[in-house]
C-alpha cells in the first residue's frame, strides 16, 4: 500500500489509529546510547540458547558474567549482531529496488537487526509505562567492545545486554486482570466448535491468547510491530509457560521518515499490521489448542493417567470454600 498523496508517512502510518502522545516529543529516537556498566567487569561465556545454531552472520545468545566482589555471576545474556555493512544493503536494493528513492546507508539503519532491537528497547526505554516494561525483557545497554571477548571477524560484531529469561517461576510475569481488548468472545467460540476441550481447557486457552494480544497491543501502541510472530518468541523454546515477548530483529519502530519495508511487505497503515500479527497470535494458540498440549503438559509434569487427567479437567466445578495463597513474586503485576 502506497502513501496517498500529500499524505504525510505518519498520518499514512496511524490511520484509523490513535495518535501517540510522544509522536511530537521529538526524543524517541535520538537518545543516547545507553552502555552496558562500563565500569564493570565482565565475560561472555557459552551459548544461553542451545537450540540456535552457531554460524557466523547469525544472531547468538551468550551468557554475560559481571564480576561482584571479585568473583563473575552469571547474571545477563548478550545477544550478538552480525555486522551489516552498506555492501549487504546495496545488494538488496539490486535485489528488490524500492519504489521511492533510498540510499544505502538508509537501508543499511532501516534492515541491520541490531539496529531494529535497539530501536525497540530505546522506544519502550522512553514511552512505555513502568508497569507495562514486564511485558518485554529488561534492558541493560549496549556492549561495544567485544573486541576483547571475540576474535576477527566477530569483533565487528555488535551486542546488547538483555535480563536473562529462564524456564523458571523467576522469569514469569503475572498480569493483572484486563478488560480493556476482549476478543475472547469469538475466540472462545472458535475453541468450543473443536469439541474436544474442557470448559477450564477453554478458559486457559482463551486467557493465553488475551494477555497475548495484550503484550502485542502495547508494542503497536508504542509504534512498533514485531515482524516475527511465533510460539518461541512469547516463551522460552524449553518451556511451556510463557514468559515475555521478545526477538525484534525483524520489528519496524515508526519514524517519519517512511521505510523501505514493514513485516517483509510494503510500507502499510498500522492497523493493518496489528489486525494481521493478532491473526498471527490466534492461529499460534488455536494451533497449541488442536494438539491438546496442556492435557499432555499435566500428564508429563504430574506422573497422573491420561483417565485421570480427562477426569479432572472435565470435572464439574462445585461452590465450596478456597484457600487464600499469598506469592510473592519477582515483577509487579501489571495492573
Amino acid at each position: 500500500m502506497s502513501n496517498t498523496q500529500g499524505q504525510s508517512w505518519t498520518e499514512t502510518f496511524f490511520t484509523d489509529w490513535h495518535l501517540p502522545d510522544w509522536i511530537n516529543a521529538g526524543h524517541e529516537d535520538k537518545q543516547d546510547v545507553r552502555l552496558f556498566n562500563p565500569q564493570k567487569k565482565w565475560i561472555l561465556g557459552r551459548s544461553a540458547d542451545t537450540g540456535r545454531y552457531s554460524e557466523f552472520g547469525r544472531i547468538q545468545v551468550l551468557w554475560l558474567y559481571v564480576r561482584r566482589g571479585g568473583i563473575f555471576y552469571r547474571q545477563h545474556v548478550a545477544k550478538i549482531f552480525p555486522e551489516y555493512t552498506e555492501h549487504d544493503a546495496e545488494m538488496q536494493l539490486r535485489r528488490r529496488p524500492p519504489r521511492f528513492p533510498k540510499t544505502a546507508k538508509e537501508l543499511k539503519d532501516e534492515l541491520d537487526w541490531f539496529t531494529n532491537e535497539l530501536k525497540v528497547f530505546n522506544r519502550i526505554d522512553a514511552s512505555c509505562t513502568s508497569s507495562q516494561r514486564i511485558y518485554f525483557p529488561g534492558f541493560h545497554g549496549v556492549i561495544t567492545d567485544l573486541e576483547k571477548c571475540l576474535s576477527s571477524p566477530y569483533a565487528k560484531h555488535r551486542a546488547i545486554a538483555l535480563e536473562c529469561i529462564r524456564p523458571k517461576l523467576s522469569s514469569r510475569r503475572i498480569l493483572a486482570a484486563c478488560n480493556e481488548h476482549s476478543p475472547g468472545s469469538e475466540f472462545k467460540g472458535k475453541l468450543r466448535g473443536l469439541g474436544s476441550l474442557s470448559d477450564f481447557e477453554v478458559d486457559y486457552y482463551d486467557s493465553l491468547f488475551t494477555d497475548r494480544v495484550r503484550r502485542l497491543l502495547t508494542l503497536h501502541r508504542l509504534g512498533i510491530t514485531h515482524g516475527d510472530i511465533k510460539d518461541e518468541h512469547f516463551r522460552l523454546p524449553m518451556d511451556f509457560f510463557d514468559t515475555v515477548l521478545y526477538d525484534f530483529s525483524h520489528s519496524y519502530t515508526f519514524s517519519p521518515v517512511k521505510p523501505y519495508s514493514i513485516n517483509r511487505g510494503q510500507p502499510r497503515p498500522l492497523k493493518n499490521i496489528s489486525r494481521g500479527e493478532q491473526t498471527e497470535v490466534e492461529s499460534l494458540v488455536f494451533e497449541r489448542a488442536e494438539k491438546l498440549d496442556l492435557r499432555e503438559y499435566l500428564v508429563k509434569t504430574t506422573g497422573a493417567t491420561q483417565s485421570v487427567i480427562m477426569d479432572a479437567l472435565f470435572q464439574p466445578l462445585q461452590e465450596e470454600l478456597l484457600e487464600l495463597i499469598i506469592l510473592r513474586v519477582r515483577f509487579r503485576p501489571d495492573g
